[in-house]
């Protein structure tokens, strides 16, 4: 098993904290990052391009939460920018079935600010973000639910 080199140890740590029902998001290099989310949230900064690499190396440590309808949400732009369509090609390649739910900009925004941790890419692709709820399952011991 490998941890991907895209990882940060502030990364590692925030998905090993995280339980049940808790969101992580993932925002492109155009997300507003200082003035989404809540006063506790851990905001990170990932020199990272490739946002779907991103969210598929964090997928494959980071359960989705099986309990609710969509436990990955993406902003409606990423239906636009074909986002929404790789987003759902990793989440199969993965062997994941969950359903990616869509939000309009404003709610999803609102929906950050519930977020226990926001991660900043570089990418600057159109429809970049996406918020996801942690499950159960475990593929480290050290890292997702207790």
């Amino acid at each position: 098993m490998h941890i991907p080199r895209s990882f940060s140890p502030e990364l590692l740590a925030l998905m090993a904290a995280m339980g049940h029902g808790e969101e992580l998001l993932l925002g492109d290099g155009n997300f507003p990052l200082l003035s989404t989310g809540g006063p506790g949230v851990k905001r990170i900064q990932l020199p990272v391009r490739d946002i779907a690499g991103l969210l598929a190396d964090i997928l494959y440590f980071f359960p989705l939460d099986e309990t609710v309808e969509a436990p990955l949400t993406v902003m409606e732009s990423a239906k636009e920018s074909g986002a929404y369509r790789r987003y759902g090609e990793i989440l199969s390649r993965l062997g994941i079935k969950a359903a990616i739910g869509v939000m309009e900009r404003f709610a999803f925004y609102d929906r950050a600010a519930k977020a226990v941790g926001i991660v900043m890419s570089a990418d600057t692709s159109k429809g970049g973000g996406r918020s996801f709820e942690k499950g159960s399952n475990q593929r480290l011991a050290w890292i997702w639910k207790l």
